[in-house]
């Protein structure tokens, strides 16, 4: 990496003749002095910024307390607005706190303009104000939030650091509803510690969440040399700023060295087993390592009737809290049981042994705080959630619930994800191929309106990345031309592959029964004799998805995905593996591409599928085709090898026998040895799940 320094001619253009002063204060930062400093100083731009959603919320109340006769105008900005409210207040801001802010209509009447906020506000808005009352955080992030005062040309700003921020007793439980730190246990130490032990730990530190205590000490050593300098009063420019960091982040550097090779031996262990061995537990463990998760509500009365109701979260706008605050309202909730609910959090998850693409998520119950940290999308009881446009969301056991649920997307034309048309096999395949050639047109919720979106062709986002990875990374005796085509023709076959399983004539059979019956009694397709790959549904329908239900419990459709990747041996081997010999003599090569594919199919549903182990020989034995399948994958490729340039390199391909005999069958097939074919891999599935979901 090469550091480059900005010259001081440079420098000049940079500074801009502005004026920026910093100066620490012991006290803490109150409402109460944002509104005498006001005065004293007849402030109309001032911003102030709390390292947290809540503490932002209570400096917000504690001001609008003061603000009885509406003097000032009051603006709360953080992360847990909706989208539309946020965008609304954003645009609101980039008027009032403009560059020439002093020269429009909102200056004639005087009115000072408070911004308080978070770290949202450190980058991507470009706004600027007199004075910043901020609290401590790491000198970057601090820097980055000072650049919002005085930001312009010829402008003079006052940066204010306070260690702490204090709220009045009325609002401190709302501020403290993000305040509580917990030490994150080692693997070794969670199997030798009761986590009702660890869910007791109490701390009176003064905190400096989100940020490690260790960068923010070092920052405020830093700022108070500075403080009791003779040059407090002086500008602080471009090279301060620099030496700065430099005084910080060096020292912060060494020390999240140590903390890495700390923890680097579990980390490795768990990564290992999470992506080269598809085991989901152990990708928990590096999600715990997250600091956010998603949250949801709603309140229809339904959700807390059955608890195998199923839920369209991506019809619902999410949240991001930190898990700290999540699970300091989990513990306050196990001690306040005596309130009569008996959870307050429930976890979103796909049903075990259903797809992870068809199967809609449902809510399973979280029986412990070690267990809500492996959570990446929960569900918050309404209970114990308030949200209004003001202040933005809350969450905890003293919240009085105010009906509030995340939001349904507001053009009804959004279908659900997990809406199917009837396809029959061979267009399935046909348009999946089609979208991977061509742009595809969609409507999203931005900002809560809908908006049509054009998305460009899956061609067009992975194939140059695609054949760049195999010319560097697998065959580099390969032109770059060459290796894009190979990588089009392993998208390819991953395609034609990746549904063989619903040939299998129970498949076919299940589905087909349920086609007529959605045909007959809700406006579906006729089925006719076609060999199918979807059926019709719309989960948005009760009826039709009550009797589904009842449909499922009395026909159980195969899996199809492993299935697939198994048959897809057999075509690979006729299709594949003759184009690979004409690049590469080495065989070891040619499996570990040929895998690439058969993962592909396999885990096209689920990333954790494991293929068929001596359990599931026994209990499956066989898949049998139904009658027409060898006609339905003559045609996919027929109709889909014309639009593959240079298509007749390949073999035509077919499944010789109706039946085959199960073997065991193991889709971890890739280890820290074979990094490369893992990521080709992983350009080959992405590939494959966006032109599926498209």
């Amino acid at each position: 990496m090469e550091i480059i320094r900005v010259e001081d001619v440079d420098l000049k253009i940079i500074e801009a003749n502005r004026c920026r002063t910093f100066r620490t204060v012991t006290q803490p930062l109150t409402a109460q002095r944002i509104w005498d400093d006001i005065y004293q100083k007849k402030r109309q731009r001032v911003l102030v910024i709390c390292n947290t959603v809540s503490q932002a919320q209570g400096i917000y109340r504690d001001l609008e307390a003061l603000n009885q006769d509406f003097e000032i105008e009051i603006t709360l900005l953080h992360a847990r607005f909706l989208p539309e409210h946020r965008a609304a207040k954003e645009r609101h801001l980039k008027d009032i706190f403009a560059q020439d802010w002093r020269d429009n209509n909102f200056a004639e009447n005087n009115t000072c303009q408070v911004l308080i906020s978070t770290q949202v506000i450190e980058a991507g808005i470009n706004i600027t104000c007199e004075v910043l009352h901020t609290q401590l955080s790491p000198m970057n992030s601090l820097l980055q939030r000072a650049g919002r005062c005085a930001r312009f040309p010829g402008e003079t700003g006052e940066v204010f650091i306070y260690r702490t921020v204090k709220i009045n007793r009325e609002n401190r439980d709302l501020a403290e509803t993000d305040l509580f730190e917990f030490e994150e246990p080692s693997l070794i130490e969670r199997e030798s510690i009761h986590i009702d032990a660890i869910e007791e730990v109490k701390t009176n530190k003064e905190s400096f969440l989100p940020y490690k205590k260790e960068i923010c000490e070092l920052t405020w050593q830093v700022l108070e040399a500075h403080n009791n300098s003779a040059t407090v009063s002086e500008h602080v420019g471009f090279r301060i700023e620099e030496e700065w960091i430099n005084r910080v982040h060096l020292d912060e550097d060494l020390l999240a060295l140590k903390r890495r090779e700390n923890s680097e031996m579990e980390f490795e262990n768990n990564f290992h087993y999470a992506v080269f061995k598809g085991d989901e537990s152990k990708a928990v463990e590096l999600i715990r390592k997250v600091d956010n998760r998603s949250v949801f509500t709603w309140t229809e009365s339904s959700f807390f009737d059955d608890d195998d109701n199923e839920i369209d979260i991506q019809k619902l706008l999410p949240f991001s809290v930190p898990i700290s605050t999540l699970c300091k309202a989990w513990r306050h909730f196990k001690e306040s049981l005596a309130f009569g609910d008996d959870w307050i959090f429930q976890r979103i998850e796909t049903p075990k042994y259903k797809s992870q693409s068809y199967s809609q998520p449902v809510l399973s119950p979280i029986t412990s705080r070690d267990f809500l940290i492996g959570c990446y999308r929960i569900f918050v009881n309404p209970r114990y959630i308030s949200y209004d446009e003001s202040i933005g969301l809350r969450i905890g056991i003293d919240i009085k619930g105010n009906n509030f649920k995340s939001p349904p997307k507001q053009d009804r034309k959004i279908i659900s994800q997990y809406c199917y048309r009837m396809d029959n096999y061979v267009g399935h395949l046909v348009l999946m191929w089609k979208l991977w050639r061509e742009d595809f047109c969609s409507i999203l919720l931005k900002n809560g309106e809908s908006v049509k979106v054009t998305y460009a062709a899956v061609r067009n986002e992975l194939l140059v990345a695609g054949g760049k990875f195999i010319q560097s990374k697998v065959l580099p005796s390969l032109s770059i031309n060459e290796a894009e085509a190979l990588f089009e023709v392993l998208v390819f076959l991953a395609i034609f592959t990746h549904d063989l399983g619903k040939l299998q004539s129970k498949w076919q059979e299940v589905m087909r029964g349920w086609q007529k019956i959605a045909h007959v009694k809700y406006g579906g397709k006729n089925p006719r004799e076609y060999l199918l790959a979807h059926t019709d549904y719309n989960p948005d329908e009760p009826e039709q998805k009550t009797e589904l239900k009842a449909y499922e419990k009395k026909n159980k459709r195969p899996n199809h995905a492993v299935e697939s990747a198994f048959l897809a041996q057999e075509i690979l081997k006729q299709s594949l593996v003759p184009l690979l010999r004409q690049y590469t003599s080495d065989t070891e090569k040619i499996k570990y591409i040929f895998y690439t594919v058969i993962i592909a199919a396999g885990r096209h549903h689920s990333a954790w599928a494991e293929g068929f182990q001596s359990k599931d020989v026994a209990k499956l034995k066989q898949i049998e085709l139904c009658a027409g399948s060898e006609k339905a994958i003559a045609d996919s490729w027929r109709y889909m090898v014309r639009f593959l340039p240079n298509g007749d390199r390949l073999s035509e391909p077919s499944l010789g026998k109706s039946v085959y005999n199960l073997k065991e069958f193991d889709l971890n097939k890739f280890d820290r040895d074979e990094i490369e074919f893992l990521q080709l891999y992983s350009l080959v599935v992405r590939a494959l799940r966006l032109c599926d979901q498209r």
